[in-house]
């Protein structure tokens, strides 16, 4: 087809045409004279016929006609016929309009040619604006087009999303070519976030305004709570503590909390029966199945220490998760702390062997001599391995006797009250008051009060030799009891009978610290 209209051009056609017609022409012609020449003997042939039909009668013979004639009748009737046949005279136009059809023809099949090169060369460029970089990636990757991707901070589209595209709906891009796309790093998370008063917004108000600010940093965590109802704010955190609120920033990780309400768990677990059994299988069963257990320790004889004794629920009933529940282990066999107000300060020390027991003197104003005054663990207390086994038990000395400390040196007094009084309650102080004596200096040489029995509070002046010149002698403390103890009626009646029970409380320290060895 391409060769033919490539070899048919106009001039060539007016050519063709006129030549045609120049052959019709002349060939009409030649039909009309060769015609005109044979109708003149014809004509003269049918003028002399006519004539002789005339002349003849009506009844005359039928002549044979000659040979020569009958051939000069076959001619004509041929001529007759050739005369019959018409000339289209539209011939010539239905010609030009076939021609015209198949230039025409020629043309639109080029032109359907080259609409079905440019649609196979050219894509429909589609809507990209908001959706994903992936799905236009895709489209990209079908259609053979290549994509360029600049990124920029956006708030109205979401990150890795189309904000504008290069070439616009509808139009075409040639295969091969450069779509240029903008797309969105999502908001910028450098910049400062002013936050709200989360504790005055709805969970949904806070939601939505986490929303409308791009923070996606700030997680809305919802969680159970015993004390607020559901929906209630519960707390603001920023997981960095040195970051201010006032200077937080969309990049920043920050959680705000709000109430789901209690808990309500189905009662779907089975409670077994630990009586008997040791304490670390309860904690394990517990710590599974997430049970607040509680545990109470108590004595007993029969089960043994760190075993249970009884459970708050019974065995084979159901408890649902984080239910409270109690089990009381055993500590072992229990000492019965006694009243040891009943014996002596050498019975306690002795007859407690489960117990360390601590026997200690102090004067009393009120309590009479060897009585008991307190005890550090109160009687009728059970106290098992687990506890401490240490009582402390006081017995009174009765009330303060001051002894008479003359010939005792000033550097012995501190002592001898703290020994004698003060490490026993009473507190018994002194003054000095120095005196002109013959005594060796520093020497006690009298008392405003000696050898009687005192308040517990009480200070006795102690008058010293200055006697800078006396030879030395000083009588020693332990020299003999008539240094410090009263002669019999200097102190009265009072003074003798208090004596011995003194001597008995002196001397009982020792023995119960030997004992206690």
């Amino acid at each position: 087809m391409s060769d033919f209209l490539s070899k048919f051009n106009k001039d060539k056609y007016d050519d063709l045409v006129n030549e045609k017609e120049d052959k019709e022409i002349k060939s009409s012609d030649n039909k009309k004279e060769q015609k005109q020449e044979e109708k003149v003997p014809q004509q003269k042939h049918e003028e002399q016929a006519s004539a002789v039909e005339k002349e003849e009668p009506v009844y005359k013979k039928h002549e044979p006609v000659p040979a020569s004639s009958s051939l000069s009748s076959r001619s004509g009737r041929r001529q007759d016929a050739e005369e019959e046949v018409e000339i289209d005279l539209d011939y010539r136009r239905k010609k030009k309009r076939r021609m015209w059809l198949l230039i025409s023809g020629a043309v639109l099949a080029c032109i359907l040619i080259f609409f079905i090169y440019y649609l196979l060369v050219h894509v429909k460029v589609e809507n990209f604006e908001g959706q994903p970089v992936a799905d236009v990636r895709a489209w990209a990757e079908e259609n053979d087009v290549e994509i360029e991707l600049e990124q920029e901070y956006s708030m109205e589209h979401d990150a890795n999303h189309v904000i504008s595209q290069s070439v616009s709906e509808g139009d075409k891009i040639k295969k091969g070519k450069t779509l240029q796309l903008t797309s969105s790093l999502g908001a910028d998370p450098e910049e400062v976030i002013p936050l709200v008063d989360f504790s005055e917004m709805s969970q949904e108000e806070a939601q939505i305004w986490i929303e409308e600010n791009k923070a996606e940093n700030l997680q809305l965590v919802t969680e159970y709570s015993d004390d607020i109802e559901a929906g209630g704010f519960i707390q603001f955190s920023i997981k960095d503590s040195s970051i201010d609120e006032s200077e937080y920033k969309r990049k920043d990780s920050a959680a705000v909390y709000y109430s789901r309400g209690e808990e309500v768990f189905e009662k779907n677990i089975t409670i077994p029966d630990f009586t008997g059994a040791a304490k670390e299988e309860v904690e394990k069963w517990a710590e599974t199945n997430e049970i607040e257990m509680t545990y109470e320790e108590a004595d007993s004889d029969s089960v043994e220490e760190g075993n249970i004794i009884s459970q708050s629920e019974p065995a084979d009933e159901k408890i649902a998760k984080r239910d409270e529940m109690e089990v009381v282990v055993s500590a072992g066999k229990a000492v019965v702390v006694p009243n040891f107000g009943g014996v002596t300060a050498e019975e306690a020390a002795m007859n407690y062997p489960d117990l360390n027991v601590t026997v200690k003197h102090a004067f009393h104003a009120d309590v009479a001599y060897g009585t008991l005054i307190s005890q550090s663990v109160e009687a009728d207390t059970k106290l098992t391995n687990k506890d401490d086994k240490d009582v402390t038990v006081t017995y009174s000395q009765g009330r303060p006797y001051l002894h008479d400390f003359r010939g005792q040196t000033e550097g012995d007094l501190p002592r001898l009250f703290y020994e004698e009084y003060q490490s026993k309650g009473a507190d018994i102080n002194y003054i000095v008051k120095y005196v002109d004596s013959p005594e060796v200096k520093g020497t006690v040489v009298d008392m405003g009060v000696f050898n009687e029995f005192v308040p517990m509070t009480y200070t006795v002046e102690v008058r010293i030799s200055n006697n800078a010149s006396a030879p030395p002698n000083p009588p020693a403390f332990d020299e003999g009891p008539e240094d410090i103890y009263p002669e019999p009626g200097a102190g009265g009646a009072d003074g003798l009978e208090e004596l011995e029970p003194e001597l008995g409380a002196d001397e009982s320290p020792d023995s119960l610290e030997e004992t206690e060895e």
